[in-house]
């Protein structure tokens, strides 16, 4: 076989098994959705459509206040995605991220009735759960430590509830979304276990 073409073949895999093209494509979505209002009226739920039109379960979490908030979450998840990089292939992240999605409209609409809600935070919050998790059975130390840091983090914005936020144009914090985040991304783990165990077995 041509050296050239084992080159090629090897960057293709590399491309391909980390995790690139979800945070792009997510990113990009993001962005484009901050700037269409057509697409924002698409995307968010609908108080007693929830399950008539399912891609609004999903695609709420695109919807942002405004580009500051966008941004905040697209950074976000590419600083988990940096950080993580070793534990998520493009599909298992996707898949993470619709479980977690799913639970962060869940929870606000079945716990608190709210569906008024928007933004990426609660399917970071799934994603950093999922790793924590796997982390743990892993590094036992640095998974407490990313547990730590997210349950610290789920207890403030509990405590904070309610609390105006300035740059999220007066909004509350979504807190039920982050909780809901969170479980969809520990229920990731033993749903997605199989996928996690032939991605950590390639070489």
């Amino acid at each position: 076989m041509p050296p050239l073409f084992i080159k090629l073949n090897a960057a293709t895999y590399r491309f391909f098994r980390y995790p690139v093209i979800t945070p792009t494509l997510i990113s990009l979505i993001i962005v484009l959705v901050v700037y269409s209002s057509p697409a924002q009226i698409a995307l968010v739920l609908i108080e007693g459509e929830l399950w008539s039109q399912i891609w609004r379960m999903f695609g709420v979490h695109l919807v942002h206040l405004n580009v500051m908030h966008g941004l905040f979450n697209i950074i976000g998840l590419w600083l988990l995605t940096y950080a993580f990089r070793d534990l998520f292939s493009n599909r298992l992240m996707f898949n993470v991220m619709l479980f977690s999605a799913l639970f962060a409209t869940l929870l606000p609409v079945y716990i608190a009735h709210d569906y008024y809600f928007v933004g990426f935070s609660g399917v970071l919050h799934g994603l950093l759960a999922y790793a924590g998790l796997r982390t743990l059975a892993l590094d036992k130390t640095k998974g407490l430590v990313l547990l730590a840091v997210l349950g610290l983090k789920l207890i403030y914005d509990v405590v904070t509830a309610g609390q105006s936020v300035d740059w999220l144009n007066g909004a509350h914090v979504a807190y039920w979304c982050h909780l809901g985040g969170t479980l969809g991304g520990v229920i990731a783990v033993p749903a997605l276990r199989k996928t996690s165990r032939e991605f950590l077995r390639r070489p």
